[in-house]
């Protein structure tokens, strides 16, 4: 029975790796950072705002156009010259005709440029604001990349743990399986009743479910971790899971937190934008000055085309005395947002220091949990022996050595988890400080592999 089982269960798990292309973490990162389409995406954003941004550099370049008309007319322009014979000294003997000015259709056409010269900071501003934007669009790309690096760390570390507590399970049905087949033999022979022949086929079934279970769990994390690299075959990280005893305190990485996470550079970015929109509606109370130029290049052969100057230069003004459009309000709800995104910022750094205090905390609880397992699965461990020796000289139950083997089990689940549980919140805490580079350093120095 113990053969078939594990032969069947091993041949499943075999099945699961014939195409499995195996992977380090680094590697798996690096794939992520250039395939996840939420990443291209904000990278895309960035671009858009840079394009945005240059766009606004040309706002202190002259408009220069080209503008042209032709006009119908429902009869020629012309100076009406009847009064003029009768208001001379001496009348005239013939009526005077008319003067044209214009041709029943008139086409015009002349080159125009008009240059900003002082336009009260609004130029600026929305320079500024751009800028700005670019900023914010940077944080967001760095935001979503370290939360995309924390789900990372979650998938591959937990096809990692789903595999080794699959290979513990295993090892718990072939240690019963060997039982089961001992408490055959031992009934057989009549050392022990049938009862005890039962526990140890009932605690093997048990063990078998669970075993069942761990390869689903394996599978399903496995081709999650597979859809995030975008491969089409099953992926084997190589990676192990591991803890590292030399972690330093939370001090370095709550004050880098405060310093360079992407949420307060993000508010800095809209901060400079709440101050453009101050600037702007500001300006809106100046003048505006610009030079503007005008060069005839087409005019018909009318009094009127002929009249027309060939260029002309000159400088205007704009003085704004009353608008409609609100502008002192404006100011108002502008710096009203300046000073939302003052307490905003208060309120993430308090939000920044409490998360990472608690993610510190749980690693520390998840590091000192795994040590202190350590002479909980050296017992249990022993425990096993004991039993064993014990039962095949008829000084313990068949229950007691499956319960003995379950609990072992149980520790070594208890650990690996353990050790998941602490390379996540190591993960976790490097993504909010900053620090995702780091994070194989923690396996390479000093690191502790889990197996």
């Amino acid at each position: 029975m113990k053969t078939v089982f594990y032969g069947v269960m091993t041949a499943i798990a075999l099945s699961c790796n014939v195409q499995a292309a195996a992977i380090d973490f680094s590697e798996a990162w690096y794939q992520v950072a250039q395939k996840n389409d939420a990443l291209l995406a904000k990278k895309e954003e960035v671009k858009y705002s840079e394009a945005l941004q240059d766009a606004a550099k040309s706002l202190y370049l002259p408009n220069v156009d080209i503008t042209g008309s032709y006009t119908h007319f429902d009869k020629p322009v012309e100076i009406d010259t009847s009064g003029v014979g009768a208001a001379l000294p001496i009348p005239l003997p013939f009526a005077l005709p008319n003067l044209p000015l214009t041709n029943q259709n008139f086409a015009h056409s002349s080159l125009n440029a008009v240059l900003p010269v002082y336009t009260g900071g609004r130029i600026t501003a929305a320079q500024d604001i751009r800028q700005a934007q670019v900023d914010e669009a940077q944080s967001n790309y760095n935001l979503a990349t370290r939360a995309t690096f924390t789900q990372l760390v979650q998938y591959y570390f937990g096809v990692v743990l789903a595999e080794q507590v699959y290979q513990v399970r295993l090892d718990a049905v072939d240690a019963l399986a060997d039982h089961l087949n001992h408490a055959v033999k031992f009934e057989q022979q009549g050392q022990i009743a049938k009862v005890e022949r039962l526990m140890a086929q009932v605690s093997l079934d048990k063990a078998q479910i669970e075993a069942q279970k761990s390869l689903r769990d394996y599978e399903i994390a496995k081709l999650a971790l597979t859809k995030m690299l975008k491969q089409q075959e099953s992926v084997l990280p190589t990676t192990p899971l591991f803890v590292n005893n030399s972690v330093t305190s939370v001090t370095p990485y709550l004050s880098k937190t405060l310093t360079d996470h992407p949420g307060i550079a993000i508010l800095n970015a809209k901060r400079e934008q709440a101050k453009g929109m101050v600037d702007m509606a500001s300006a809106k109370h100046l003048p505006e000055v610009m030079l503007y130029g005008n060069y005839n290049l087409y005019s018909d052969d009318s009094v009127t085309g002929e009249l027309l100057p060939e260029w002309m230069v000159g400088v205007g003004v704009r003085i704004p005395i009353i608008e409609r459009s609100g502008t002192s309000q404006e100011v108002v709800a502008a710096k009203s947002s300046v000073r939302q995104v003052n307490l905003l910022q208060l309120q993430m750094q308090q939000d920044l220091s409490i998360l990472v205090e608690k993610t510190y905390a749980e690693m520390s609880q998840a590091l000192e949990e795994y040590n202190s397992l350590a002479s909980s699965q050296a017992l249990s461990e022993e425990t096993v022996v004991l039993r064993q020796k014990a039962f095949s000289q008829g000084l313990s139950t068949s229950l007691e050595v499956a319960d003995s083997q379950l609990y072992a089990t149980s520790i070594r689940v208890q650990r690996l988890s353990a050790s998941y549980n602490y390379v996540k919140s190591l993960a976790q805490l490097l993504s909010v400080s900053g620090e995702v580079d780091r994070f194989m350093d923690y396996l390479q120095i000093n690191g502790i592999e889990v197996k």
